[in-house]
């Protein structure tokens, strides 16, 4: 997150506000046999509001003993998180590793993620996402407040699971 006051949460714990997930998922088709893989579990607000069986739903969370970075995970179809900002690089590269083909890989993140110098080799390695979607209004992380930027879902739809979402930039509207 960004931060004004140069103030963060330990391990760059910022739940995802339950409406910015709501208004991705509502974009979501997600198919009977797909398994989904959840690598920052956290507060579930994700995992929790993906309808498949449980037994298709995987999950990492450092806090409860499984760090995502160093657990094998099999290849899945759906992968979607708010992953630490300062790990979202390692997070991005292991993801679209374990992403199958046809799978679908939605992070959240802000905006200027895609526009560092820093990135510009990292971009050439993965390529950039096929859908970037801002969120309108911006997302509220911490104590009900709102930071100095804005966020996105960065997605690489190689399943179309998120046909109604058009490439490049639009919009995702949080209620």
């Amino acid at each position: 997150m960004s931060s004004t006051n140069g103030n963060k949460v330990a391990r760059d714990n910022y739940p995802t506000p339950v409406n910015t997930v709501e208004a991705l998922i509502s974009q979501l088709t997600l198919r009977p046999n797909d398994k989904f893989l959840e690598p920052c579990r956290g507060t579930k607000n994700i995992f929790d509001r993906i309808p498949l069986p449980e037994d298709q739903k995987y999950w990492a969370e450092i806090d409860e003993g499984v760090d995502y970075l160093s657990t094998s995970f099999e290849q899945q179809d759906v992968i979607i998180t708010n992953p630490p900002f300062s790990l979202t690089i390692d997070f991005i590269r292991k993801s679209l590793s374990e992403l199958a083909p046809d799978g679908t890989l939605a992070y959240l993140q802000r905006v200027n993620f895609l526009g560092s110098r820093c990135r510009v080799d990292f971009w050439a390695e993965v390529g950039f996402p096929n859908k970037t979607p801002v969120i309108v209004p911006r997302p509220r992380f911490v104590n009900g407040g709102s930071d100095s930027c804005e966020y996105m879902w960065m997605i690489w739809d190689r399943g179309n699971r998120f046909s109604e979402i058009p490439n490049g930039i639009s919009h995702i509207i949080s209620k």
